[in-house]
């Protein structure tokens, strides 16, 4: 077993398990869960305790996620929402708010951060007021815990009445340029973590796409992995908690395999928060969008009605692919998933549940090889697997890659992607292996044709799916590939491009500063005299402009700076080739 730890910090100087409980012991002794307008509806305390009796009464949940960046915005789109789906008989259950990723440091650090195009909470009336604006419960997931300032934000959200928070997933993947908080992320984490866990009807959220479930081939692995965070979270530090999952589910089927899995390990009975829409099928063609919407939201329907675990039904905007969605958009959505909810009573009955059960027992098999064999191999590191900020911090250290590689379940094959043939491939392995077949089709041969061409590629967030998809068209064609991961800096592409001399940087960006980035990038190039550098700009190309509300289109404002943002895989090759000939005009 060959594994790379890449350290954040030392963590075998992690305080020990009493102090940390301890701490938490005393910040539970000053923290009253809030009362929501939802509650009050509903005469519950807790949104577990709701979801509890719904599923008694085979009542099924309905979700949306929204990303407006002002309070004032948020307030009065929430309350039409309502309102309208109140008028038109429909209703809506939950809602999750997405929080900018400033608001995942403390407020010392927030001025070391570009602002994007999330919700930022300027003073605690704004967390006080998230759960009275209207009879939905709110969900917090979005740089709340797993962050540098998890336990503030567990402390606030739950005085707030928000009792399903999140994210556990995030402490792997998310991160903050130009800050260093690993240790204080940890520790944070522990203690918010362990805040919920003091509080009776709390559930910690997990949405796996966010994490290690967007980078695992297999779905076997991915269960496995849903057994150490449950093994931290539960077992560890006493919370209940659950798992969120459905951006890169696109086959219907696999989407109540994963569910009836998640469900058979969830020994707390906690009541599921939501499955996500499959946002792999989202395109900019809306009316093909409302295929994918019916699609996953009547399969998650039809596993409701058969076993009722708690997850709401997303309703997820067509518009979702290509900008921030519009209230009525958002309202549209739940129109029509009210139709699938309502058909799934027919379809249910008919399932050969047998089969998906199997295909379930598959999955909890081979993920309880793959849990004790990372278990194993973490005691064979030397990390303490009693104490979880060892564990949260090793994980991390070692990335989902390697534990795929070294303790996957899938059998050995020196062909296969991660050397191991995935017993159940996850769906965007599957997509992306399509895509780039699509990609390579209508390019042709491009073997050796950038051979000793040097090319940086990286993200500006966790959305690395794009740059996983150039880099491999980039290897095919026989570049020097210079990976530069995700959440990368534009002061990382200078000392690369010092470092490596490469004359093109790719890059892919999707949390709303792409002009902000492209303009520090370039200033960084001139002030360096790099002015020869091709940048090329890909991804969803928007920001807030001029205090508006909705993220804009700024593709044209990143093309003036002379960035390349033609947006197309299959112009890559030729671009770059251009380039290096001394033939690319911009």
């Amino acid at each position: 077993m060959k594994i790379i730890m890449k350290k954040r910090f030392e963590y075998k100087d992690l305080p020990d398990m009493n102090e940390i409980r301890s701490q938490i012991d005393k910040v539970a002794a000053h923290t009253t869960i809030g009362e929501t307008l939802f509650f009050k509806k509903y005469g519950v305390k807790s949104e577990a305790e709701f979801k509890r009796k719904a599923m008694k009464e085979g009542y099924i949940s309905k979700h949306s996620h929204i990303g407006w960046n002002s309070w004032d915005e948020t307030a009065k789109n929430v309350e039409y929402i309502y309102n309208e789906l109140e008028r038109r008989g429909s209703y809506i259950t939950r809602m999750g708010f997405i929080f900018d990723w400033v608001m995942g440091v403390p407020e010392e650090y927030r001025s070391k951060l570009q602002p994007g195009t999330g919700l930022i909470f300027k003073n605690p009336d704004e967390w006080k007021a998230i759960g009275q604006i209207a009879p939905i419960q709110p969900h917090m997931s979005d740089h709340m815990i797993g962050c540098p300032n998890a336990l503030e934000n567990a402390k606030l959200a739950l005085e707030a009445g928000v009792t399903s928070i999140g994210n556990v997933s995030h402490y792997f993947t998310y991160e903050y340029p130009g800050l260093e908080l690993e240790r204080e992320r940890t520790i944070n984490s522990l203690l918010g973590f362990g805040l919920m866990g003091k509080f009776e009807g709390t559930i910690v959220h997990s949405n796996l796409d966010d994490g290690y479930g967007n980078q695992f081939h297999d779905l076997a692995n991915l269960t496995g992995w849903t057994m150490i965070e449950r093994y931290l979270v539960e077992e560890l530090l006493g919370a209940s908690m659950t798992f969120a999952y459905g951006n890169l589910f696109s086959n219907p089927i696999s989407r109540i395999v994963f569910n009836m899995a998640c469900d058979a390990t969830n020994v707390k009975g906690t009541p599921g928060t939501m499955t996500f829409g499959n946002t792999i099928d989202y395109g900019l063609d809306f009316s093909r969008n409302y295929g994918a919407l019916c699609n996953f939201s009547l399969a998650d329907a039809i596993c409701q009605r058969h076993k009722p675990t708690g997850h709401a039904v997303a309703s997820v905007p067509v518009s979702e692919a290509c900008r921030i969605p519009t209230p009525d958009e958002i309202i549209d959505g739940h129109l029509c998933i009210d139709m699938m909810i309502e058909k799934s009573k027919f379809f249910e009955p008919f399932i050969d549940w047998s089969r998906i059960e199997a295909e379930r027992d598959i999955l909890l098999a081979c993920g309880r090889v793959f849990f004790e064999r990372v278990m194993n191999g973490l005691e064979d590191l030397g990390v303490d697997i009693k104490h979880p900020g060892e564990v949260f911090a090793a994980l991390k250290a070692i990335g989902a890659e390697q534990l795929e590689v070294n303790f996957g379940v899938g059998k050995k094959e020196k062909a296969a992607m991660r050397g191991r043939e995935p017993v159940k491939p996850t769906d965007i392995v599957k997509t992306l292996q399509d895509k780039q077949r699509k990609v390579f089709a209508s390019i042709g041969h491009i073997d050796r044709e950038l051979e000793s061409m040097k090319v940086l590629v990286g993200t500006t967030d966790i959305h690395d799916y794009g740059k996983e998809m150039i880099k491999s068209m980039l290897n095919v064609a026989g570049a020097d590939v210079f990976d530069l991961g995700t959440y990368v800096t534009a002061q990382e592409i200078i000392e690369n491009l010092m470092e490596t001399e490469s004359k093109v940087v790719v890059i892919s960006t999707y949390n709303g500063i792409a002009l902000s980035f492209a303009k520090e990038l370039v200033k960084l190039l001139n002030k360096n005299g790099m002015d020869d550098v091709v940048i090329m700009m890909g991804g969803l190309l928007n920001e807030n402009m001029d205090g508006s509300m909705l993220a804009a289109d700024v593709t044209e404002e990143v093309k003036a700076l002379g960035i390349n943002c033609d947006n197309l895989m299959e112009t890559i090759v030729p671009t770059v080739k251009k380039i290096y000939k001394g033939e690319y005009v911009r």
